[in-house]
This record gives structure tokens, C-alpha cells and sequence, in this order.
């Protein structure tokens, strides 16, 4: 037998986790169906939730609103709205959500709906609420003939003491829907291989509402009530509630037909986990790119296990070599993955609708901005609609369109009312998971409110362990008030683990290694607001301190920070860390500048030059000279010179050039970022 599959097994109950569909309530349900009017998708679905109960769904399209109402008859009443960053996705308003990220969303194809909800957690009191997924149908097979086939079937179960557990197994319907079989062991077999030992075996009649009783023909108590919805013209079994044997544990169970066809697919929907996202499935590979409630967007990668002689031919291992394993099933409009039974994965479940149209753009989605006005903002961007909306740290919402640049590839023009300049040089490039440009953003501490376009960075590949924080940084920034502007020009090194952040505050620019003693500024880091944010605090001035992130930019960390200042609420602040490093090579670079200009930056060893147009329709082309910083000063520094005595000062990484004016009043403030060719 392989051994990888060898992890599955009855999961939660004496009767194998056969699952009472009725959640235990008692209740009659009411019966799902359409109502009549615009939208052909309006109407009741039953739902099979991944807390282990069953609910009623009610949607109007036409008014962009729902009710769920719960087991015990209790409903949960709100609007919902399309996600413009994923068409075809709509994202639930409720007073249960409290976190980060609303991952609680839906999808919809004929008759069904897939999705999460903030349900209750199961069994917990006080009651608590979580996004968790679903599967919802209004279509069920009544004529027992039509239940014939071989399934498989994963499934979830949750229990009063808060334990979880995963099931894998494959069963058949047989005998114009009149017979059974399950085969219920620790290893997967398809069912025509199920050692006798392990098949147990029930007669099936026909229930109420469209359901289906199964009684085990040796143990009467052992039952199971089902119903088979037809999604895409296919059979899904579907089962959800309280376990008849124990009735302390509710349990989730979703079957597909065995089948051989696995497709290239990529299922979009929500996991235990609380994730929302895609997941890209071949004969090879796993992708899941999801946003988790917290906020944070990462994608993880996994191999795909082949088929074997006894297993199924429609279940696949998912990583099967790993700490944490899993099985997937999918027959071309669904795609389920549910943990191996073991401590790292058991319990959890991916319920996925497969998108079967053309995949949208992959750097679609939203990026959290650290803006050169001192805000943080977040940025949501469809490259296919060629969408976006701007919403800053209030929640107000700038949204418009953006067209390509069709004299320079690569880059996007962001419309705007905000503009009214003769030249619009609000653009932006991108790279993996970050977006680099300029935005017509408030004026820092301006009022009342103005706009002046002022470049930013914005990732969505932000560090959330600490530990990763660790590295050496040239940290170049700008202090501004309404009428002034300053610069910041130092080296800082986080370390021990990520729990102390060194700063040389000196009018020289030293290494943090060569920093004289009386200006080496000692901070502790600790968690920050959000889980991708961090808090600095100086060990002897606590009034010294603010928030940071570091962003994984082309492989590498850039420290990142935006806000007022905390001791003087007058300045508002913004930093940018470019790792220390020895090289210095060639660039080309393109992007923007705080005096509102947009250009083409290049740089060798020992010469800069912009090309670049202002918002008033001027354009200029710059040069300097490029020195370094001396064998006490940063190594990835370079001192640019344009003709007076006034400096620059330039970093770059592998993905980002930025440089700043001296702390002279002619160039104080003046910050240029672009994004590397």
C-alpha cells in the first residue's frame, strides 16, 4: 500500500462521521428555490457550511441583498457588492466581521453558490464568528435512479471540546439509488477495492425536502441524511449537522463522481483558514493565492500526487512529502481540498468554484502604499478593467480609471479629478506583488485639502515574522509641514532576531558599524498595529517612536515607513530602507519625485541623468556625478553632485532607485523613487 496515502480515516464519531443533515434542530426547512425577477440568480439555496451546519440563503440581485438564516432559525441580514478587483466575486457586509480583510465572499453559477460567511464557530459560547466556507444549491436529484455512481468524498468535523478532523474516503451508490456502500479504513481505497472489513453498507429511501436517508443494514442507529445537488450537470453529494452517534460533533461532507479527467484548473473560494483566494490546479502542482483575514496576501505552492493502483482515481495528494499534507478532488466546476489527519492539517477544508473563463490579470488585487506625503493608503487595481480606487487612512475613496502609456511601456496613467495640471504625471510600473509610482495624494498638512502629485511605493509582500526583519538598511527619507521640507540621510540595522533597530544620528552619514558611540540610537521593535506593520521605541527617549513595514521587493527587504511624527504632530514623515549591499551596477530606472514630476532615471558608477516632464508641461534633463560615500560611509550610497554644493543622496536594490536632497534648503525634501527596468 503507498504510504502517503495512509492517513484517513473515520473521522469524528463511532458511526464513521455520517453526518444528520438537519443540524439537530428538529425543523422543518425551508424549501430553496427561485424567485421571479431580473436576476435569474435571485433566490433560497441551501447551505452546507463548514461550521457543520446547515443554513438558508436568500440573495436578491437586483437589490444587492441577502439573509442567512441559521439552524436554529436565527438570520443574518445585509447588503453585498462586486469585488471590482475579481469580477464575478461579491463580498458581504456584516457587523460580524471585525477584521483586517473581509475575506467573507460568494461566487455563483447556475443554481449554486460558493463562498464563506462569518458563521458562528461551531460550539462556541458566548457565540463567536468567523469566515468559513460554504457550498450552497437549489437543484437536487428526487428521482433515485439518478443517484448511481462512485464518489469520493472528504469531509470536516468539528466537536464540543474544540478538536477538529478530516475524512477521505470513496463510496458508490448503487441500485437505482437503493444501496450504500462506504469504505471506511485508514488507508483510501476506490470502492471496488475496499477490503470487506472496512465497507459498510446502507439501504437509502427517500426523505423529505429532497433528501435522502441512508440506514447502515447492521446498525440502525447509523445514519445518514443527504442530498445530491446537480451543479454543471453533475452530481455533488452534500451533507452537513449533527452526527447521529455523537451527538456532541458536527461534521461537513462534499462528494464528486471518481472520475480519471483531471484538468487543468484554477477554483476560486475560501478556506478554514478564514483565506480567500485562487487556486491553480494541474497534474503537477497546487498555487494558492489567497488574502487572509489578517489582511495579508502571499501565494504557497505544492506538489500534486499522481494516481496509484488502489486509491481513487479522482483523488490527488497535495504535498505528501510535507509536515502539512492534503487530498483534492475536483470534476471541472468544483475543486475541494481537505487536510491529511494529522495535527498540522486535519480539519481544514478549501471549497473552490472553478473560474472557466479567461484567468484575469495575476497583478490584480490590493497593495498597502506608503505615500511620500506621510499616509499610509491602500491601492486596488484591475488591469484588465483598467480600474482603480485610492482609499486613504480615513476610508475615503479616490476611484477612477488608468490607461498604458503608450509612448512608454510598461507604465499606467492614473485619471483623475484630482488633476488639473497641464501635463498628468500621476503613472505607475509594476513588479511582483508591488506597484511604484506617483498619485495626486493630499498635500502633507495642508488645509484646507490640496493635491499635488508625490510618488509612493505599495506592496502586498509584506514581512510578517519578525525575525525576517533582520538586515542592514540605507534609510533615506523627508520631514514635511505645510510650508517646509527636510531630509533624513542615515544607515539603521535591525537585529537580535529582529527585536532592536540600531539608527546613526550623526550630520556625517556613517555605516551603523563605523557610527561614533554618541550617535548610535538604540530602539526596540515589537509588533505594530497590524500584523505587517512593527513599532519602534527609543530605549531612552519613549516619546521617539513610530510604525515601519518591510516589503520583499525582487527578493529583497526594503524598509518602509509613513506618518506624522510623534512628537510633533506638525511633520508628517516618510522613510524608505534600501538594503546594504557592496555592487553598484548599472540601472534604468523610471518613476516619480516630489516636485511632481514623471521620468526615465539611468545611472552607472559615476553619472546620474533624468529625463523628466513637470505637471506644468516643462521638461528638463538632469545630470550629476556620482561619488561614494567614503571608506566610513554606506557602501550602497553614492553622494550625487549637480554643479553646486548641494548634494543628493542615491540608493538602490535589485528592483528600486531612490535619492534624496542634502539638509540644504535647496534641496531639502526633495525625494525622487523610481522602479527598476
Amino acid at each position: 500500500m503507498v504510504a502517503l496515502l495512509a492517513a484517513c480515516g473515520g473521522g469524528g464519531g463511532g458511526s464513521g462521521g455520517l453526518s444528520l443533515s438537519s443540524g439537530g434542530s428538529g425543523k422543518p426547512e425551508v424549501a430553496a428555490g427561485k424567485t421571479l425577477g431580473a436576476d435569474a440568480r435571485n433566490g433560497s439555496y441551501r447551505v452546507y457550511a463548514a461550521n457543520g451546519t446547515q443554513q438558508q440563503l436568500a440573495v436578491d440581485f437586483d437589490a444587492g441583498s441577502y439573509t442567512m438564516t441559521d439552524n436554529l432559525g436565527l438570520a443574518e441580514s445585509g447588503t453585498f457588492s462586486e469585488d471590482f478587483t475579481e469580477p464575478g466575486t461579491y463580498v458581504f457586509a456584516s457587523s460580524r466581521i471585525t477584521t483586517a480583510a473581509n475575506t467573507s465572499r460568494f461566487r455563483v453559477t447556475t443554481d449554486a453558490i460558493v463562498g464563506a460567511f462569518p458563521f458562528q464557530t461551531a460550539y462556541s459560547s458566548p457565540a463567536a464568528y468567523a469566515a468559513q466556507p460554504f457550498i450552497a444549491a437549489r437543484d437536487f436529484v428526487t428521482d433515485a435512479a439518478l443517484l448511481d455512481s462512485d464518489y469520493n468524498r472528504l469531509g470536516i468535523t468539528r466537536n464540543g471540546a474544540g478538536a477538529s478532523d478530516s475524512q477521505i474516503l470513496s463510496m458508490r451508490v448503487s441500485g437505482t439509488g437503493t444501496t450504500l456502500e462506504i469504505c471506511l479504513d485508514n488507508v483510501v481505497y476506490r470502492i471496488a477495492l475496499c477490503p470487506a472489513t472496512s465497507k459498510r453498507t446502507y439501504t437509502i429511501a427517500a426523505d423529505i425536502d429532497s433528501a435522502w436517508v441512508a440506514t447502515n443494514i447492521a446498525d440502525a442507529a447509523d445514519t445518514v441524511r443527504f442530498r445530491m445537488a446537480r451543479i454543471g450537470g453533475q452530481n455533488v453529494y452534500l451533507a452537513a449537522g449533527t452526527s447521529p452517534t455523537a451527538p456532541a460533533t458536527q461534521l461537513l461532507r462534499i462528494g464528486l463522481p471518481d472520475s480519471s479527467n483531471w484538468p487543468t484548473t484554477r477554483g476560486i473560494g475560501a478556506s478554514t483558514t478564514g483565506s480567500w483566494g485562487s487556486n491553480l490546479i494541474d497534474t503537477a502542482n497546487s498555487v494558492r493565492t489567497a488574502t487572509s483575514t489578517d489582511g495579508t496576501y502571499g501565494t504557497l505552492t505544492m506538489p500534486i500526487g499522481g494516481t496509484f493502483p488502489l486509491p481513487p482515481e479522482g483523488i490527488r495528494t497535495v504535498n505528501s512529502g510535507g509536515a502539512s499534507s492534503y487530498f483534492a478532488m475536483q470534476n471541472g466546476l468544483l475543486s475541494v481540498v481537505v487536510g491529511s489527519r494529522n495535527p498540522n492539517t486535519q480539519g481544514y477544508i478549501q471549497i473552490n468554484l472553478i473560474d472557466t473563463g479567461t484567468a484575469p490579470d495575476a497583478r490584480n488585487g490590493r497593495y498597502k502604499v506608503y505615500a511620500t506625503n506621510g499616509t499610509r493608503q491602500t491601492l486596488a487595481l484591475n488591469l484588465d478593467s483598467k480600474r482603480y480606487e485610492m482609499t486613504d487612512e480615513t476610508g475615503a475613496i479616490a476611484s477612477g480609471s488608468f490607461a498604458e502609456d503608450a509612448a512608454e511601456a510598461g507604465s499606467f496613467i492614473f485619471d483623475s479629478s484630482r488633476i488639473t495640471s497641464p501635463v498628468n504625471t500621476a503613472r505607475f510600473r509594476l513588479a511582483t506583488d508591488t506597484v511604484v509610482g506617483s498619485f495626486p495624494f493630499a498635500v502633507a498638512q495642508v488645509t484646507p485639502v490640496s493635491y499635488g502629485v508625490r510618488p509612493f511605493v505599495a506592496s502586498r509582500a509584506l514581512v510578517k515574522t519578525q525575525a525576517d526583519l533582520v538586515g542592514v538598511y540605507n534609510r533615506l527619507g523627508i520631514n514635511l509641514t505645510a510650508t517646509t521640507g527636510d531630509s533624513s540621510i542615515t544607515q539603521v540595522q535591525i537585529a537580535n532576531g529582529g527585536a532592536t533597530l540600531y539608527l546613526c544620528n550623526d550630520n556625517g552619514i556613517y555605516r551603523i558599524d563605523n557610527c561614533p558611540a554618541a550617535s548610535l540610537r538604540t530602539y526596540t521593535v515589537s509588533a505594530g498595529p497590524t500584523v505587517d506593520t512593527w513599532h519602534i521605541v527609543s530605549v531612552t527617549n519613549p516619546s521617539d517612536n513610530g510604525n515601519f513595514g518591510i516589503a520583499r521587493i525582487g527578493g529583497e527587504n526594503v524598509y518602509l515607513g509613513a506618518g506624522v511624527s510623534s512628537s510633533t504632530p506638525t511633520i508628517s514623515q516618510f522613510r524608505i530602507g534600501l538594503p546594504e549591499r557592496a555592487t553598484w551596477p548599472t540601472i534604468a530606472a523610471r518613476g516619480g519625485a516630489t516636485n511632481g514630476s514623471w521620468g526615465g532615471t539611468s545611472i552607472d558608477a559615476v553619472n546620474y541623468a533624468r529625463a523628466q516632464v513637470l505637471p506644468d508641461g516643462t521638461t528638463a534633463t538632469l545630470s550629476a556625478t556620482l561619488g561614494s560615500m567614503g571608506t566610513i560611509g554606506p557602501l550602497n550610497m553614492r553622494a550625487a553632485t549637480f554643479g553646486g554644493t548641494a548634494f543628493h543622496f542615491a540608493s538602490q536594490s535589485s528592483k528600486l532607485f531612490a535619492m534624496v536632497g542634502s539638509r540644504n534648503p535647496a534641496t531639502a525634501g526633495a525625494l525622487e523613487i523610481g522602479l527598476i527596468d
